[in-house]
């Protein structure tokens, strides 16, 4: 969805408090958008810890910061270049101009493994997304290519010139053990992390009432969203805030009222 049919569809599910965190890019907010909503401004860039793939969220980000739009870009071409390598390993399998198809269709903001599994669903390769996944992009899959990300210093440092919070997204989904992820825990808080998205969508209670005893123990922020990517997905738009009432919020970190 563009940034303003986004907004349009917050406003329909009576969104209050909306970011909009686009994976290594900053687009959205080169779009003029009237709303009651209060937008705070962010972005989910993409690191490394112990050849691990995590993922950083930027909150009430400075978009002008020259620095963080140099890290921005160079997270753009590293993109730009697995995007080429995953239309290459994929035209074996049949899907021909992968990369003319999907900017023809996109909103100018960066090519990823979803875009490909749509487009591998319509071209009739595959039969839904799942199964994209399953067989050609999926963890260990021909599409799955690795990129050298920044390192998580760096990701934090720029986030902090850039005069935001800086938020582990969603914990659970790295599939750690709980040391490993208590470790990934302590380095992001020594670094200078502030906060940890203790809800991640419509997930397990047990799931949230650990995370949220985290949360605490290491001294974070809570944060909480939908992570939603598109209309039709199981993750619908809005979240609410109710769950985390007893925690500290990350909104009250950055001196937002809600």
């Amino acid at each position: 969805m563009s940034p303003i049919e986004l907004v349009n569809l917050a406003e329909q599910r009576k969104v209050e408090m909306l970011s909009i965190t686009d994976h290594d890019s900053l687009d959205a907010y080169n779009q003029k958008i009237i709303t009651p909503i209060k937008i705070i401004t962010g972005i989910e860039l993409s690191t490394q810890w112990n050849k691990i793939g995590i993922h950083i969220i930027g909150l009430n980000i400075d978009v002008t910061s020259k620095h963080l739009q140099e890290i921005v870009e160079a997270q753009k071409m590293v993109r730009i270049k697995r995007a080429k390598i995953i239309a290459k390993r994929l035209e074996k399998f049949g899907l021909e101009n992968a990369l003319e198809l999907i900017k023809s269709n996109s909103h100018g903001f960066y090519i990823g493994r979803p875009d490909f599994a749509k487009l591998l669903v319509s071209q009739g390769i595959c039969t839904d997304i799942n199964q994209a996944f399953n067989k050609y992009l999926g963890a260990g899959k021909i599409g799955d290519v690795k990129n050298k990300w920044l390192n998580l210093d760096e990701i934090i440092l720029a986030i902090k010139k850039a005069r935001g919070v800086a938020v582990l997204a969603h914990p659970l989904y790295y599939k750690l053990t709980n040391a490993k992820l208590r470790r990934l825990l302590a380095d992001f808080k020594n670094l200078g992390g502030d906060g940890l998205e203790v809800v991640n969508g419509y997930q397990n209670p047990d799931k949230t009432e650990y995370l949220a005893q985290l949360c605490t123990e290491f001294g974070f922020s809570a944060s909480i969203g939908s992570d939603f990517h598109s209309s039709g997905q199981w993750k619908k738009l809005g979240c609410d805030t109710g769950l985390i009432t007893e925690l500290p919020a990350i909104w009250d970190k950055i001196n937002v009222s809600f």
